[in-house]
């Protein structure tokens, strides 16, 4: 059975995100927290656990191993828990919402730039 390190530090990686961003982004001071708590030296707050879900773009179930899988492509997932986590993000869909047809097209070609 994978531990909730393990699943962090597995969900930092999808994410390519380095030990010290998971630290600056979750209020540590150094990496040497999140190293610990991945190799399951330190253990998490009840407290903690919802955050490091916000952060690593997750489920507290995912993190917790209640959800078996969490899946690198589960777009609508991801877009509801960026949706609840992400503010910029949701204006930017709120804004896409309220568009017509003929300017949602054109948003798509504009945002599809950003691709390349």
């Amino acid at each position: 059975m994978t531990n909730i390190g393990t699943r962090i530090a597995e969900r930092r990686k999808e994410l390519q995100m380095t030990q010290e961003e998971l630290a600056t982004r979750m209020g540590y001071k150094s990496r040497s927290t999140i190293n610990k708590i991945e190799l399951g030296v330190n253990d998490i707050p009840q407290s903690k656990i919802a955050k490091f879900a916000e952060v690593l773009r997750t489920t507290p179930s995912y993190l917790m191993g209640w959800q078996e899988m969490h899946k690198k492509n589960d777009t609508i997932s991801d877009v509801v828990i960026r949706m609840r986590t992400d503010e910029v993000f949701r204006d930017v869909v709120n804004i896409l919402y309220n568009l017509d047809e003929e300017k949602l097209s054109s948003a798509k070609q504009f945002l599809t730039t950003f691709l390349k």
